[in-house]
């Protein structure tokens, strides 16, 4: 070894060992791929080896790198300790706060409150991610998570927000063309908006499949806000959640009494080390007034 190992150097072959790229692992720490480059050439000149090799499905980890990955987890996991010790006993109401959701929450409902919070607290900096992937709060990559469906990480503090039904939805325009359904039977006979590969699974796609088995689909999308805007463009009929489908005017409710239609729950997640945090204590407080409470 011919130098110091220094912990961003760490921090960046970690990332590219989790995300295959330099071009993924720039996007997950907010830094140029030529910069995430440059690191781990200057880590491989410092321990004298070849860490990553490529391959047709990205970059892994030579048996070097992985002898490396288990010391750089160790040190990444007390690094990251350290920082939420420290940012769990901060009790100043300034500087980021990082909160992640899912897109379509994230646009309807979150940014249009945001106002009432940067009001109350003008120092706080925050950062919104949506996207849907559940990220790790314990690697910091998010301070709250407003996750629709309760943790299953025993570790974490969780707290009821609200339930969220979902209801199906068409445009005033398509519905002209095509016809109101005015009953579940009729769904069958209807074009269909639905997810992609990404929110297979969910419970309103499972309620889909079994009371609309032969639902013609004519537009996937890989977001819930595509999905949003491809319903109410016309596309077709769409399952969406009621919380924030209202807030497009041209989308219509249809079939209020439709049997089984989900009801998810909405919770907001966070690590243990920042209860006492006082950015993200004053986040829950803003998300409590945002949501109503739990029936």
């Amino acid at each position: 070894m011919h130098g110091m190992l220094a912990w961003d150097d760490l921090r960046y072959f970690l990332a590219v060992d989790r995300h295959g790229t330099h071009a993924a692992a720039g996007r997950a720490l907010r830094v140029a791929p030529t910069t995430i480059g440059r690191r781990l050439a200057a880590l491989e000149a410092a321990v004298g080896v070849r860490l990553l090799r490529r391959t047709p499905e990205g970059l892994v980890p030579t048996e070097a790198g992985l002898r490396l990955r288990t010391h750089a987890e160790r040190v990444e996991a007390e690094v990251l300790a350290s920082e939420r010790e420290l940012t769990g006993a901060d009790q100043r109401v300034a500087g980021p706060v990082r909160i992640t959701s899912g897109d379509g929450l994230a646009a309807y409902v979150l940014v249009p409150r945001l106002v009432e919070l940067r009001e109350r607290h003008p120092d706080l900096v925050v950062e919104l991610r949506a996207e849907l992937r559940v990220l790790d709060l314990s690697r910091r990559e998010a301070d709250v998570s407003l996750r629709m469906s309760r943790p299953r990480e025993p570790a974490l503090l969780a707290r009821r927000l609200c339930d969220v039904p979902f209801r199906v939805y068409g445009s005033a325009a398509y519905l002209a063309r095509r016809g109101r359904p005015s009953a579940v039977r009729e769904l069958g006979r209807h074009d269909w908006v639905r997810p992609d590969a990404t929110l297979a699974g969910t419970p309103q796609e499972a309620w889909l499949d079994k009371h609309v088995p032969q639902a013609h689909t004519v537009l996937r999308a890989s977001n819930s806000t595509t999905l949003l805007a491809a319903c109410a463009a016309g596309h077709g009929l769409a399952v969406l959640p009621e919380l924030f489908a209202p807030h497009d005017s041209r989308l219509e409710s249809l079939l209020p009494r439709a049997t089984g239609l989900p009801v998810r729950e909405l919770w907001a997640v966070t690590h243990p080390d920042l209860r006492h945090n006082a950015r993200v204590g004053a986040v829950l407080a803003w998300l409590a007034a945002v949501f109503p409470r739990p029936r």
